[in-house]
């Protein structure tokens, strides 16, 4: 009875050790598998499109008919090139005209400036009357009036002259071509179309609870993909945005420049992907300790 009563002591205490060991190893590995929180960068990205940096539709400021078109869709043009052409001899003619108007005006001026300096100094001397000076005083500024009068309407035939050609604001490509050479085009009608694509800029429309917590600065970066170019990415900056929302879908469309490549041929209206890099210091992601199942059953 005594050796039964020893060894059941004796399995008892092993148990009560062994048992304790393996308690304190859980214990240890609980205490030491705690929860770690930290944050990460989160990239929101958006369906985008690409436009021109400058797209202008072009008119002439007077009207007549085309005898020159120099461009046609597709071309590259230079700051200052002549696009098209209005026949410019009735301008030119009303110029010859004006010109003689404004000599006989001037003749007429310098004639009625004699008359009257002759009647200021007979008036002064005590002379002549008053009505004589008035009169010749009266003369001589209708005559400086007609004068001035001729030279405004000669410096608008001029100006007038100078737009019969049609001349590229800036260096671009030719997009659109609406009239055709010997056409009778009206002053304000749209004849030819064109844009920048040197400088390309990328737009994505933002819903307000996005654009409510995300900080708008000029010149922050996105990254952009484009569907017909996939294993290439870009690097564009802001640099506007809208403060009103579209009425119908609720949202704010931002725009992001960068430079065209010289080695593939990005174009507007090309489909893209703009990235936002979300840089709140706040926390955006958790992140908890992998625990196996193995782990702890081997802990038990």
């Amino acid at each position: 009875m005594n050796k039964l009563t020893s060894l059941f002591f004796f399995m008892l205490l092993l148990l009560i050790v062994v048992g304790g060991s393996i308690s304190c190893a859980v214990a240890e590995q609980l205490s030491t598998s705690h929860l770690q929180v930290r944050s990460t960068p989160f990239n929101q990205s958006y369906p985008g499109m690409i436009f021109a940096s400058q797209q202008t539709q072009l008119a002439f400021r007077i009207g007549g008919p085309l005898i020159n078109v120099a461009v046609k869709p597709g071309d590259v043009v230079k700051k200052g090139q002549v696009l098209m052409q209005i026949d410019p001899r009735d301008f030119e003619d009303n110029i010859r005209v004006l010109e003689a108007q404004l000599a006989g005006a001037k003749s007429q001026q310098d004639r009625a400036k004699r008359d009257f300096d002759r009647a200021q100094t007979l008036f002064e001397q005590h002379v002549n009357a008053t009505a004589d000076f008035d009169r010749a005083k009266s003369t001589f500024d209708s005559a400086f009036a007609g004068v001035e009068s001729i030279k405004a309407q000669l410096q608008m035939a001029r100006h007038q002259l100078k737009d019969t050609s049609l001349l590229a604001p800036y260096a671009g490509v030719v997009t659109l071509q609406s009239a055709e050479n010997y056409e009778m085009v009206s002053a304000g009608q749209v004849v030819l179309a064109m844009q920048d694509i040197s400088t390309l800029e990328v737009e994505i429309k933002i819903p307000e609870n996005e654009i409510a917590r995300r900080p708008l600065k000029k010149g922050s970066e996105v990254s952009i993909e484009l569907s017909a170019l996939p294993q290439r990415t870009f690097i564009a900056k802001l640099v506007e945005w809208n403060t009103a929302a579209d009425p119908v879908t609720r949202t704010y469309a931002l725009r992001f420049a960068f430079v065209a490549p010289s080695d593939v041929h990005i174009l507007p209206g090309m489909t893209a992907e703009v990235t936002i890099l979300n840089k709140d210091p706040r926390v955006s992601a958790f992140y908890l300790p992998e625990q196996t199942d193995s782990a702890a059953s081997a802990a038990l």
